[in-house]
């Protein structure tokens, strides 16, 4: 009861810090307001990271309707998605999976799960937080391959995937020197979005990490957390960590599931760490979406926008496979009672 407690209270807080940010931000986009109900207006609420790409979908865009205007408000991840429940966004382009947080938000606004698809898919070295992550570990490591399983057993401790502690390189199958000794976890803090991301889809939401884990973010002032993840998997053979694909020959990247990341898994989405771009927008049960917002979603999901989607070791487009996918979303009634794993 005191974690369940604790988890409320953080959440509370992330939604209390979110609001301030989007006030902040609120000050210089008043303008936005008067802009929702124009039709031919679209205020788009984005990640600043995701800039360039955004600038490309909107310059094709507007040649093929010149008479709609594109408002942008670019800011951090943690500020977009408030600008959708806020009311001051049309249309929300993450720079991360949205958070339980802010699915929580924007029910209390709306009494509705946020509605969101995929637009492209991060490649192994997209801006900011946003790739798809590689595991790990020293050159000097005789392990080729690891599961989902297993990185559950080695970085969590109430295993909703696996059946007990990985705590020694013997536990993973290596024998000789390496059996006794101790694994050394390097990953991303709890609240960043890499952190989040591998609580969410590795540790099925375990907020329990393993004691010997070294979490490390990037807003404690020192270099950039994936780098920081690198260097330490370099200087230490017996470490193991989750990060952008590094450069060099100090640290090898493992398969997963065997699987070896690249863009050819990504594309297919076969890689198990795979991470997508999301835009979220209004949507409400027995209405439909909002003409301007409905063609501009569409767009996005054309074989025509997804040639724009690059560079391919940051962003790669999706397949005509996803994009179909995505498009079936829309052409679904959205439930009375919907659920976020509805919108996925």
């Amino acid at each position: 009861m005191s974690s369940s407690r604790n988890c409320s209270r953080r959440d509370l807080l992330r939604v209390l810090v979110a609001c301030v940010a989007l006030l902040c931000a609120v000050g210089v986009s008043q303008a936005q307001q008067s802009d929702a109900s124009d039709p031919h207006v679209i205020r788009v609420w984005g990640y600043v990271g995701l800039s360039p790409q955004l600038a490309r979908w909107e310059s094709a865009y507007t040649g093929l309707h010149p008479e709609i205007q594109f408002h942008n408000e670019l800011h951090g991840a943690a500020t977009v998605m408030a600008g959708l429940y806020n009311g001051v966004g049309d249309v929300a382009v993450m720079g991360r999976e949205i958070w339980p947080v802010e699915t929580m938000a924007y029910r209390w606004v709306y009494q509705q799960v946020p509605f969101g698809v995929i637009v492209a898919t991060a490649g192994l070295h997209g801006p900011g937080q946003l790739f798809s992550p590689v595991v790990i570990v020293n050159a000097k490591n005789p392990l080729r391959t690891i599961s989902l399983s297993q990185l559950d057993a080695i970085y969590g401790s109430e295993h909703r995937t696996a059946p007990r502690n990985i705590r020694t390189w013997g536990d993973l199958g290596l024998m000789g020197v390496w059996a006794n000794q101790p694994i050394h976890p390097y990953g991303f803090g709890g609240e960043d979005a890499l952190g989040v991301f591998f609580r969410q889809d590795v540790l099925h939401m375990d907020f329990k990490p393993n004691p010997a884990s070294h979490l490390l973010g990037d807003r404690d002032g020192q270099a950039a957390a994936a780098t920081r993840i690198a260097q330490a998997v370099a200087m230490d053979p017996y470490s193991i960590g989750y990060t952008r694909e590094p450069h060099g020959t100090s640290t090898r990247t493992l398969m997963l599931d065997d699987t070896t990341p690249g863009e050819a898994t990504l594309l297919t989405h076969d890689y198990a760490l795979t991470r997508s771009v999301w835009v979220y927008f209004r949507r409400f049960p027995g209405k439909p979406i909002e003409p301007k917002v409905d063609s501009f979603i569409r767009f996005l999901l054309s074989s025509d926008a997804q040639t724009l989607v690059g560079p391919t070791d940051q962003l790669i487009p999706l397949t005509p496979a996803l994009e179909q996918k995505q498009l079936q979303k829309l052409e679904r009634p959205m439930p009375a009672a919907s659920t976020a794993e509805d919108n996925q």
